[in-house]
């Protein structure tokens, strides 16, 4: 087994173009002043615009694309990021709640192979739901562990 002190000069110098290489790259990517940046950004103006060549060439767009909606009426309060909850739909409950609801679909008698399909499909819906809450927690954990250090 080589140690350190056995390796060619190249590695040394391999290590010393990588390292140069790292600094210029977080040089012109300004990396150390991204600890400034607070994690509440603000966002001056979120309606979309048509563009100043447009404006100035008067041409009007023929097709509406989709931005052209307004936001939702609470849009500009929203603060939090959506990996500050563990769970994707909060509005359904809590956990025990989202437990009941399942065996209550999977009690639900159906009738016809229409009522069965749609029964399948509601119960597929909450056991994605399921999968995304515990991809949501290892999310939220893994955050957790990165800010700690």
């Amino acid at each position: 087994m080589a140690t350190i002190d056995q390796l060619d000069i190249s590695i040394y110098n391999l290590y010393a173009i990588r390292t140069r290489m790292m600094e210029q790259i977080n040089q012109d990517l300004r990396l150390g002043e991204a600890g400034s940046i607070p994690p509440q950004t603000q966002l001056i103006d979120t309606m979309p615009k048509m563009t100043e060549l447009d404006i100035l060439l008067g041409v009007a767009p023929v097709v509406t694309p989709w931005a052209y909606f307004y936001p939702p009426k609470r849009y500009r309060f929203i603060r939090r990021s959506p990996f500050a909850f563990f769970r994707i739909v909060p509005s359904l409950g809590s956990l025990e709640e989202h437990t009941e609801h399942e065996e209550k679909a999977m009690s639900v008698s159906t009738n016809s192979p229409e009522e069965e399909k749609e029964k399948g499909a509601i119960l597929a819906l909450l056991d994605q739901i399921d999968k995304i809450n515990n991809w949501m927690s290892f999310i939220v954990g893994r955050v957790g562990q990165f800010l700690q250090g």
